[in-house]
């Protein structure tokens, strides 16, 4: 017998899946089918320099740093848009979470960080 290859759609990844409201924690293979389905905004709060280094395609960076109590996020408009975070091991993401929450966020999910994740990372290129 052959192993099989075949990779899941993000339809059938996310079949039973139903976002919390407020903050949550979710696996990367979830995190990966809700990115790939255009479910929510990716945000990458790692410093300039390491979202530079490499990050997941489609990604705002929004550093921790400028995330404060009271901040409402020029990029995201409606409150009620899925937040989809990350940094590198996911602490400063669970940080940046939890303040979104307490500023109204309706839906923030981290799924942790770059450094365990499998699915490719594109580089800011100084050209």
């Amino acid at each position: 017998m052959f192993p099989s290859f075949a990779t899941t759609s993000p339809s059938e990844v996310l079949k039973d899946y139903v976002m919390q409201e407020g903050y949550s924690e979710i696996s990367q293979n979830i995190a990966h089918a809700l990115i790939e389905s255009k479910q929510g905004i990716l945000i990458d709060v790692r410093t300039k320099e390491e979202f530079d280094d490499g990050h997941i395609e489609g990604a705002l960076n929004i550093p921790l740093e400028t995330i404060h109590d009271g901040i409402d996020l020029t990029q995201v408009t409606n409150k009620e848009t899925p937040l989809l975070l990350y940094c590198r091991t996911g602490r400063r993401s669970t940080t940046a979470g939890q303040i979104l929450v307490k500023n109204g966020y309706k839906y923030v999910v981290n799924f942790g960080g770059v450094n365990t994740w499998h699915y490719g990372l594109v580089e800011t290129s100084d050209n």
